[in-house]
C-alpha cells in the first residue's frame, strides 16, 4: 500500500508525507502534530480509522480525507453516491465526549459490530466477518434492549431490537440502513426498530441490505438534530465501527462540523482502489 500511495501521489502531483502508525495512540499523536489550517490528513483504513482521525481533527480547520482499505468502508459508499470531487463541509455528530461521521447503533447491531471474535478474525475472509457475527448473535439473541428515547420534546420507551442514528447511508459492510441520509443536510436520520420474534428478526436484518426494512411496520424513522438514549444498565454502542459503552448517550448534530476532501481519482485509482 505504501508503494501504491507513493505512485498515485506523485502521479497526481500531491505534496505528501506518509506516516506509519503502530497504534491508535501513535496515530493520534501524528494527527495532532500535523493539524494545521489547509493541511489534508488522510486516514488509510476503514470507518474506524476515519473516526479516530475525525476525533483528533474536530474543532480545527484541518481537512479530513480517507482511503478506504478497511473491513466495512461504509462511509465511502455514501460519499460515492452523494459527493462530486472536491472539498465539502459535512456534518458530524457528537455522542457524549466523542464524535462520529457515519452511523451509531445501539442494540444487537452494536453487539454484532463489536464482537472481535468475528470482526477482526484473520481466519475469516474480510467480506464474511460481519455475516458470521450476524449469524452468531441471531442464534444467541434473547430479547431486545429496554430503552428510553428523547428527542424534540418527545419521549418513547420500548424494547428495541436496535436503534441506528445515521449521518451516512450504510453500515455493517454495505447494509443500506438509511438510504435518504445526506452527510451535509443538518439532520440525522434515526431508525427505531421494535423488538420482535426471531423469525421476523431474520427477515428484517436481511431486508436491510437493500433498504427493504423501510416498509416494515416495526421500523420507525425520525429526523432530528438532538437525541438522548437512556438505559437502566450500560449497553454497547458502535460509532463508525468503534466500540463504546454507557447507560446514557447524548447525541447532537454539528452542522458543517468538518471539511472533507473526496477525490475519486485518488481513492479509486488502479493503485489504491479495493472497494466496490
Amino acid at each position: 500500500m505504501i508503494k501504491r500511495l507513493n505512485r498515485i501521489s506523485r502521479k497526481m502531483k500531491r505534496d505528501f508525507e506518509i506516516l506509519v502508525n503502530e497504534s491508535p495512540e501513535q496515530a493520534g499523536s501524528a494527527v495532532r502534530r500535523y493539524r494545521n489550517s489547509g493541511n489534508i490528513i488522510t486516514a488509510v483504513g476503514g470507518d474506524g480509522a476515519i473516526n479516530r482521525v475525525l476525533n483528533d481533527l474536530a474543532g480545527t480547520d484541518t481537512i479530513l480525507s480517507f482511503l478506504p482499505v478497511g473491513t466495512g468502508n461504509d462511509f465511502f459508499r455514501t460519499c460515492k453516491e452523494t459527493f462530486p470531487d472536491g472539498i465539502h463541509n459535512v456534518d458530524m455528530i457528537r455522542i457524549n465526549d466523542r464524535y462520529f461521521i457515519n452511523t451509531a447503533c445501539f442494540g444487537i447491531d452494536a453487539d454484532i459490530a463489536n464482537d472481535d471474535h468475528f470482526i477482526h478474525n484473520r481466519f475469516i475472509p474480510r467480506p464474511l466477518r460481519y455475516h458470521f457475527s450476524v449469524l452468531f448473535h441471531f442464534f444467541t439473541y434473547a430479547k431486545g434492549r429496554h430503552l428510553k428515547v428523547l428527542y424534540d420534546g418527545n419521549e418513547i420507551e420500548n424494547d428495541f431490537l436496535t436503534i441506528v442514528a445515521a449521518n451516512g447511508r450504510y453500515y455493517g459492510g454495505g447494509y443500506k440502513v438509511s438510504p435518504g441520509s445526506l452527510p451535509d443536510d443538518g439532520l440525522m436520520e434515526v431508525y427505531l426498530v421494535d423488538s420482535m420474534p426471531k423469525i421476523r428478526m431474520a427477515a428484517t436484518i436481511l431486508s436491510m441490505k437493500h433498504a427493504g426494512h423501510l416498509k416494515n411496520p416495526a421500523v420507525h424513522m425520525i429526523r432530528t438534530k438532538e437525541l438522548q438514549i437512556i438505559s437502566d444498565r450500560p449497553i454497547n454502542a458502535c460509532i463508525d465501527g468503534e466500540a463504546m459503552q454507557s447507560d446514557h448517550f447524548d447525541l447532537k448534530l454539528i452542522p458543517k462540523g468538518i471539511a472533507l476532501e473526496f477525490n475519486s481519482e485518488f481513492i479509486c485509482s488502479e493503485e489504491t482502489c479495493n472497494v466496490s
